[in-house]
């Protein structure tokens, strides 16, 4: 929202300016560019990125947050959209952002992570150059004033930020001492530039492929199976079978209820041709007569709901059937599945420590604890965006991988450890991946 006298907006962006000048550091301009912004311009949040020269936008302050989460999902769109669109032609130029400027696979999560009304703030160097940008979100659309002053805004901004970090790049340069020196430089430099295919290790198991999910029908209590775990069975073969004693009283009682009501309405249909109030009555009777009969058909059709029998062929897949027999069930609760023995897949859970960039077609070699010795090919499906948590309550994103088909078809159910091939990275990286994640996140940067 604009202020509402103009000579206070232009004091306060005089004020902000003068304040980037002053700045000590890089931290504290990025601090006051996404929490003192808002005395000029109103906002919800506020989001600083630096664009290296390659176009590639990192996050690196977010407005009422001391330190953003790197690993976490909105961290991970955002700098691929803010990237998208720093590589695109209106880059340069402070604008409302759509969702139609970034690839289709980011804009279907624009309405999770996406704000309604979106303000791309470009911060450049005095040669013009993109080094930095603002993310301003809120709900109102942003009026022309207030990208006027944004706009004015952004220049001191970039000059400021321009300035820190110049000093910071230069300081990166130093020359070498001694030809022996810059020979182990170099030759060091060399052995870990050797790309070396990237690699890493998750829980897996062997998953049915499309399988055909058996809930409950009812709400009741499940009396018994017919079928073990991991029994084939048949398409039309009872699976279980409900406890069906109170929708037995249930039927009878409406059966009951409906004769009842059936007899009435025939003693008034008789009495009619005499009593003018029998004859009022009728239509209420057949009313009720209807209500009855369909109080009977819905416990009539619960009755055939009792036993449960299998949709298609395959094999049933559950635990136990001791861990249901007694246990009340809600309506749609799932039971067990129906899966096809030779449609299998491979069901992979990586940590989000261990994550690598994980894309479709990559290599997969499947080390089942029944037979570690002789691995199985597969290739990914499936890789999902965000990481949910496994039962054993780590946090890890969900991997679908193929079955080569020249090869045997494993059990379903099996467990093992599936070794994805990633892309191809500089022995260095390899080497201090780990080591590097671990000392960001103990020092917090």
């Amino acid at each position: 929202m604009e202020a509402a006298n103009p000579l206070n907006s232009l004091l306060l962006l005089l004020n902000l300016q003068q304040e980037a000048r002053q700045a000590q550091n890089p931290e504290a301009l990025r601090f006051l560019m996404v929490n003192q912004t808002r005395r000029m311009i109103a906002y919800q949040q506020a989001v600083f990125l630096a664009v290296a020269p390659s176009g590639k936008a990192r996050l690196e302050a977010v407005s009422n947050v001391a330190v953003p989460e790197r690993d976490a999902p909105f961290t991970r769109w955002l700098e691929a959209a803010a990237s998208a669109i720093a590589a695109g032609a209106e880059a340069r130029n402070l604008h409302g952002i759509a969702p139609t400027e970034v690839p289709p696979a980011l804009a279907r999560d624009w309405g999770q992570w996406g704000p309604a009304q979106a303000l791309w703030v470009p911060l450049p160097g005095p040669d013009g150059t993109l080094t930095a940008v603002l993310w301003l979100a809120r709900d109102d659309a942003w009026t022309e004033g207030e990208k006027v002053l944004l706009g004015q805004l952004s220049g001191g901004y970039g000059h400021a930020w321009w300035a820190l970090t110049r000093a910071g790049r230069r300081s990166g340069v130093r020359a070498r001492k001694g030809i022996w020196a810059l020979a182990v430089v170099a030759i060091l430099g060399a052995v870990l530039a050797i790309p070396v295919p990237q690699s890493t290790l998750a829980p897996a198991e062997v998953a049915p492929r499309d399988p055909l999910i058996v809930s409950a029908p009812l709400e009741g209590v499940i009396e018994r199976f017919h079928v073990q775990p991991n029994e084939p069975v048949t398409s039309g073969q009872p699976l279980f079978t409900f406890e069906a004693t109170v929708l037995k009283s249930r039927l009878e009682v409406a059966r009951k209820a409906l004769a009842s009501a059936e007899a009435e309405l025939l003693t008034a249909s008789q009495g009619a041709f005499t009593d003018p109030q029998s004859k009022a009555r009728i239509a209420q009777l057949k009313t009720q007569v209807e209500l009855r009969r369909a109080e009977m058909d819905f416990a009539r059709d619960l009755m055939d709901r009792v036993t449960v029998k299998a949709e298609r062929t395959g094999i049933a897949v559950f635990t136990d059937a001791n861990d249901w027999l007694g246990k009340p069930v809600a309506v749609g609760e799932r039971i067990l599945t129906l899966a096809d023995p030779q449609v299998a897949e491979v069901d992979v859970h990586v940590p989000v420590n261990d994550a690598i960039v994980l894309q479709e077609g990559a290599e997969v070699s499947l080390y089942l604890n029944v037979d570690p010795l002789r691995p199985l090919r597969a290739t990914v499906s499936h890789a999902s965006y965000e990481p949910g948590l496994t039962p054993g309550g780590v946090l890890a994103y969900r991997v679908r991988a193929d079955l080569a088909p020249d090869q045997p078809t494993p059990r379903i159910g099996l467990r093992g450890t599936a070794k994805i091939q990633g892309e191809r990275v500089p022995l260095a990286f390899y080497l201090f991946r780990r080591p590097l994640a671990a000392l960001r996140q103990t020092v917090g940067l």
